[in-house]
């Protein structure tokens, strides 16, 4: 029996207590083959950018899986993993895998359980062999490149984040979240300059992306190229005037290229805006206020930054 693809996606929105994450459900490949159907459903998480670091807790499996999706629900296992109990799941998978060996969907349910319990070398297998079974499934790629990066291998995720971009096509939607994917391995592997470029091609899709465009510009920085950053950081505050943050972050740059005068200007601005940020920004603005000459000020925002410490 030759093999079909039937491709569907749907998205929608899952909150949980810390963030919204975008999660997006695709029907991958179902393969045929000696009258045995295999089906690869998977959901993931987008990769959110911040300003300064990517700071988002490990998701269980639970959060994986898609309830509605009826090849994971229909599992006598499911209740287990959605409870995040998941040595009591693998122990039901191991056995079922015993006697259903290409069995993918239970495979790469183990392998999310794997992932869980941080056994990053067992769920790098467990996807590895639902590969040999479905080479072109994107999801999987991608879940094996989050593995890989959670391992601080940064080279293998990078190279799974780019089959990942082959296989997506031309679509803008997933292309826009591929890259970030590229952008976040290549960050890691200390590649700024392709960072950036790979923040462009995310910026051309979307150029109203004020993370990505943080993100930029924060390279760009890195890059000694800073005029460009405060471009970067100017075009988010003209959307976005009173995001304290970005005034924070492009009065820093104003220091870098001694423009003084306006980085006092963006200094007081964040404190104005975010007093909590005050700590962070009184002895940069001292700097400031003494290049300029302006001794008293200076000494004032000093001694403030000595009492907040």
């Amino acid at each position: 029996m030759k093999s079909s693809a039937v491709v569907t996606a749907r998205a929608f929105h899952l909150r949980n207590n810390r963030t919204n994450l975008v999660i997006e459900r695709l029907n991958c490949l179902v393969l045929s083959t000696q009258g045995m159907t295999m089906v690869g459903k998977s959901i993931w998480p987008v990769i959110i950018f911040t300003a300064c670091a990517l700071n988002i807790g490990p998701l269980t499996v639970g959060n994986y899986i898609d309830e509605d999706n009826p090849d994971f629900a229909r599992l006598p296992v499911f209740p287990l993993i959605a409870e995040g109990k998941y040595d009591q799941a693998v122990v039901w998978l191991n056995s079922a895998i015993v006697k259903d060996p290409k069995n993918t969907i239970l495979i790469e349910c183990r392998a999310n359980c794997y992932h869980a319990q941080k056994k990053y070398q067992l769920a790098i297998d467990d996807f590895s062999r639902c590969l040999v079974f479905r080479k072109l499934d994107l999801y999987l790629h991608y879940d094996r490149g989050q593995v890989y990066a959670d391992m601080g291998n940064y080279e293998k995720a990078l190279a799974d984040f780019e089959t990942v971009i082959k296989i997506s096509g031309n679509k803008k939607d997933s292309l826009k979240r591929f890259y970030r994917l590229k952008v976040n391995a290549l960050e890691h592997l200390n590649r700024t300059a392709d960072a950036e470029i790979w923040c462009t091609k995310i910026l051309e899709i979307e150029p109203t992306n004020f993370e990505v465009l943080a993100k930029r510009a924060a390279l760009k920085r890195k890059l000694g190229r800073n005029l460009e950053a405060i471009a970067d950081y100017s075009l988010i505050l003209k959307s976005v005037p009173d995001d304290a943050t970005v005034l924070k972050l492009r009065a820093d740059t104003y220091g870098e290229t001694k423009e003084w005068t306006k980085a006092v200007k963006d200094y007081t601005a964040a404190i104005a805006e975010e007093p909590e940020l005050a700590p962070s920004i009184y002895e940069p603005r001292a700097k400031a206020y003494l290049k300029l000459g302006d001794s008293a000020k200076a000494n004032a925002d000093m001694a403030k930054a000595k009492t907040a410490k």
